[in-house]
């Protein structure tokens, strides 16, 4: 691959003896989509935090459209262009949905005025928040607040989006929604990098799918071949599942770690 967008140099993260990276590394280029998937306590949603800022490293390099940003605390990352959401919507529940965007577009984006605005609606808009505005954050539901999550980051302008389960607890449906919505964001550009359980959301988006499990990468390549490979079987799904991509669905989903 030549100019990843994202790269990752042999990035290892412990917490005493808990390692959550183990000499990672990989490399995202431009426009792609990537799904990152795992049983839980994989260390998935600390390999974002370790892209966006959130942790910093033991060792290895983050770099981020061919600069070195291993250094750079999440906000400083976020102005460079990357933008994330959380397993857990965390919008200002005293704000109304409309300012918990425009607050993403000014500190996340580092616009102002007309531009922060514009910004805001257009994230509302592509979300499908826009009648939603003025209503109180902590009025929503959860598919409304993951919209609105998912709206924030938007609204920082990213020219990568960490997604991290934004279809967990959601019915097939509002599923269906979202995914649209990513795919959307995505052929406008923006490279996605989805962290789901719900691995029927990813097959329809991404090119491009890594097992994590005990801080290191066991799979990585196609949707069908990963999921197809012993090890992801085992130690993800738990029990014998065939990818069927025809349809964008697997024949059978199960929460990872259960067996049948």
């Amino acid at each position: 691959m030549t100019d990843p967008l994202l790269e990752l140099d042999h990035v290892t993260k412990r917490f005493g003896r808990v390692v959550i990276a183990e000499d990672l590394s990989f490399a995202v280029g431009a426009g792609d989509t990537v799904g990152i998937v795992g049983p839980n306590g994989a260390g998935k949603t600390s390999l974002f935090g370790l892209i966006s800022g959130d942790l910093s490293p033991g060792s290895g390099q983050v770099s981020f459209a061919g600069r070195r940003v291993t250094k750079l605390d999440a906000a400083a990352r976020c102005r460079l262009g990357i933008g994330r959401t959380y397993q857990v919507p965390r919008p200002f529940t005293d704000m109304t949905v409309f300012e918990n965007v425009l607050v993403a577009a000014q500190q996340g984006a580092g616009l102002r005025r007309r531009a922060s605005y514009a910004a805001a609606v257009d994230a509302l808009e592509r979300t499908g928040m826009s009648q939603q505005a003025n209503v109180p954050a902590e009025r929503l539901g959860l598919l409304q607040r993951k919209r609105l999550e998912l709206a924030r980051a938007l609204a920082s302008q990213p020219r990568l989006l960490l997604l991290d389960e934004v279809a967990g607890g959601l019915t097939d449906p509002e599923v269906a929604q979202l995914v649209e919505i990513v795919r959307e964001v995505n052929a406008e550009g923006t490279t996605v990098i989805w962290i789901e359980h719900v691995v029927r959301a990813l097959i329809p988006v991404v090119t491009r799918l890594i097992c994590l499990t005990g801080g290191k990468f066991i799979g990585d390549g196609t949707p069908s071949v990963v999921l197809s490979t012993p090890a992801v079987r085992e130690v993800f799904l738990g029990s014998e599942v065939t990818a069927s991509l025809s349809g964008g669905t697997l024949s059978e989903e199960l929460t990872p770690g259960e067996g049948p």
